[in-house]
């Protein structure tokens, strides 16, 4: 296993073929109902096209295990800045309340922007109704943008700025 970042409780690793069954069965209902994902075979796809863009270089996509275990129990996404929200994430709610999302993003992002050193920002939609989502990344450091108008629902527009390039930091 190719471990990309380690943390203290956590490490993850880029996304690969082999991830994808241990991924989907710790997909819980209740992840797939606040991100809205319809099913199983739509994340399943969903992952294919990513694995692809992983190796084309136009995603950043990594599984987020726990380290004593070595259990898959989420996911970080970045995506090209093109994209309306760049991050896609989540942890299987068995895993929350622990500290292990803070660190997950950390890992994340730190790689993100080791790969990625021309990327100053990060940013993220999360519905209005997804407060536990929302607090998490102002946590983090994702400061606010705005509310906008989605198809599911009003969403919180975030930001995250890479600290190299932040004149306020």
């Amino acid at each position: 296993m190719a471990v990309s970042k380690m943390g203290k409780m956590l490490f993850v690793k880029e996304l690969s073929d082999d991830d994808i069954p241990d991924y989907l069965a710790m997909l819980s209902e209740t992840v797939c109902r606040i991100l809205w994902i319809q099913s199983h075979a739509d994340e399943a796809w969903y992952l294919a096209q990513r694995i692809e863009k992983v190796k084309e270089g136009t995603t950043f996509f990594v599984c987020i295990f726990e380290k004593v275990s070595e259990k898959l129990i989420g996911a970080v996404e970045i995506r090209d800045p093109s994209y309306r929200s760049q991050l896609y994430n989540w942890i299987n709610e068995d895993f929350w309340g622990n500290g292990y999302y803070q660190e997950a993003l950390a890992l994340a992002v730190q790689e993100y922007f080791e790969r990625y050193p021309l990327e100053f920002s990060i940013s993220a939609s999360v519905n209005v109704s997804n407060k536990r989502s929302y607090f998490a990344l102002k946590k983090f450091g994702f400061i606010d943008r705005g509310i906008f108008k989605a198809s599911t629902e009003d969403q919180y527009k975030l930001i995250f700025y890479n600290r190299i390039f932040c004149r306020y930091t």
